[in-house]
């Protein structure tokens, strides 16, 4: 008789490895499943703790492969303010920002994330004007829904020493057509003085967002995610990974952490691999390097082949944000590192020169053992598809973004192309390995949506967010792309099935995903959570 610390019984079990669950029961023993079985197989085992969970799901922990953790412990605190999302326009945004500040007096800065320019119609991008008649004396730094576009009023320009003639290395700071700031910044390299001022809180603060996050993600039955802000290699950011390893000692880091720290314009990467020799551990580990190639088509960043439908002038502006022959180096040497590489796409030229720089670093250093992705691929040309699996490039991507989009792609980039926008089943039938994730603080990090987005192409509402429903996948395999996927992703192989010898990363769903109708998926919840063999929450 073998003894087990647990033994979880269900009527369905989903491993990972076949497409539908069945009637079993999972053993654990530390922090290792030791048995995955049938059953009537499982009166074979005792154990210290017997829970039968029915007609409950037991599955593999999600795995959420693209979060940014310390913007996204921002922006679950009361500290930012979420409405801005359901804005209509330049004005009513600003009126709910007034409403926060009134019921947020003690807040030293005005933070908001969430506006979104095709929620405005045809409107003209928004400016400090407006912002800076609501708020004259506290500084105001409202995020983009896509974390791409920064608006932000004259004290928060003054605060974050934004000036008229910064030349970021990509990306552009606004002016208006006085020559004057117009109190825009876009994308990553010109928002980083901004976002250090976003980011900076008390420690105490800190540790009481940190916390409050955590229990988040232990509730939704995300049991891996990344911090994929791409950070420089100063002194403080590596502080900042350290409360994490602090966290990690004190045994309440409940999350396998995987960092992405700056690709662009480094060919020596001493210092990562330095990093990455004292983060190392199973549950807090630096996994690779992070760039961008292009920014998001809604504000014409995106870098296409063909120029933009509805302004034929441009296939991106500014963009790329470094050349091939600027970037590519920097690829093949954090390759030659070992830190595999991840690259933010969103279009089908970033996507192709993405796919064309990592096919040079493998005809210099071989592909062995390392995976890198492109994030988001919101839409690429056909004649790609084949390539992810030539190059064993996993596509990483989110797609509840398809609903926060809902159609803006077919105005920016037409239908024809639009054929092509989050080709989930397209890229699985080339034989690409999907992993999803959300991206948050962009959408939710509750997975249940994501998932129904993946299975039906729907809204909330059950209204079509796409001009290719045909590129819909099945509960399988959106499951495999949000656990093993996800986990390839990470580079691991100890993760994401429930299987003899993996970690013990193991949850609940209340209901069988395969036994309801797909728009109830939307109302699921995690009813258990087990990370490493521990229970550490149970609904």
């Amino acid at each position: 008789m073998v003894k087990a610390d647990y033994l979880l019984k269900s009527n369905a079990v989903f491993t990972g490895k076949e497409d539908r669950p069945f009637s079993g029961a999972v053993a654990v023993k530390g922090n290792k499943i030791i048995k995955v079985m049938k059953k009537e197989d499982a009166d074979r085992y005792e154990a210290d703790s017997i829970l039968d969970y029915g007609n409950k799901m037991i599955m593999p922990g999600f795995v959420d492969a693209h979060v940014h953790y310390f913007m996204g412990a921002i922006a679950y605190s009361d500290h930012i303010c979420t409405k801005i999302a359901n804005s209509v326009s330049e004005e009513h945004c600003v009126t709910i920002m007034k409403e926060y500040a009134s019921e947020h007096p003690e807040e030293e800065r005005l933070l908001g994330i969430g506006w979104f320019p095709s929620n405005w119609g045809d409107a003209p991008l928004p400016s400090k004007k407006s912002l800076d008649e609501a708020f004259p004396d506290k500084p105001v730094y409202l995020i983009a829904a896509d974390v791409h576009t920064l608006w932000m009023n004259t004290k928060a320009l003054e605060e974050s020493d934004i000036k008229v003639d910064m030349k970021p290395r990509s990306g552009s700071v606004g002016i208006d057509e006085k020559g004057e700031l117009s109190g825009l910044l876009f994308e990553p390299d010109a928002m980083a003085p901004a976002m250090l001022k976003v980011q900076e809180f008390k420690t105490a603060e800190m540790i009481k967002m940190n916390e409050a996050f955590l229990s988040h993600i232990a509730r939704c039955g995300v049991t891996s995610i990344s911090e994929m802000s791409a950070d420089p290699y100063k002194t403080e950011v590596f502080a900042k990974y350290c409360s994490l390893k602090e966290m990690e000692k004190q045994g309440r880091l409940t999350v396998r952490m995987h960092i992405y720290t700056e690709l662009a314009g480094h060919t020596d990467f001493t210092a990562a691999k330095k990093w990455q020799g004292i983060l190392n551990s199973e549950k807090l580990r630096l996994s690779g390097v992070k760039g961008f190639v292009d920014g998001v088509t809604s504000t014409f960043t995106g870098l296409l082949l063909e120029p933009y439908s509805d302004r034929m002038d441009t296939r991106g502006i500014d963009v790329p944000n470094l050349s091939r022959e600027e970037m590519e180096p920097c690829i093949i040497a954090a390759n030659k590192a070992g830190l595999s590489v991840r690259l933010h796409a969103i279009a089908d030229g970033s996507v192709r020169m993405a796919l064309d720089m990592y096919e040079a670093a493998i005809r210099t250093n071989g592909s062995e053992g390392i995976y890198n992705t492109i994030e988001h691929i919101e839409n690429i040309h056909p004649q790609d598809f084949h390539r992810f699996k030539e190059l064993q490039v996993i596509p990483s991507m989110q797609p509840y973004h398809l609903t926060l989009d809902a159609f803006e792609k077919v105005g920016r980039i037409g239908e024809e192309r639009c054929r092509w926008e989050w080709p989930h089943k397209s890229l699985l039938k080339a034989g690409a390995v999907l992993a999803f994730g959300t991206d948050y603080p962009v959408v939710d990090f509750n997975p249940y949506p994501t998932i129904y987005a993946a299975v039906t192409r729907l809204d909330d509402n059950g209204e079509p967010t796409s001009a290719n429903p045909q590129e819909s996948i099945s509960l399988a395999e959106a499951l495999r792309a949000y656990t093993a996927g996800a986990a390839k992703a990470y580079g691991r192989e100890d993760i994401g099935m429930l299987e003899e010898g993996k970690l013990a990363d193991i949850i609940v769903v209340d209901k069988n995903l395969f036994e309801i109708s797909k728009r109830e998926i939307l109302d699921c919840q995690t009813a258990m959570t087990m990370f490493d063999g521990k229970i550490i929450f149970e609904k």
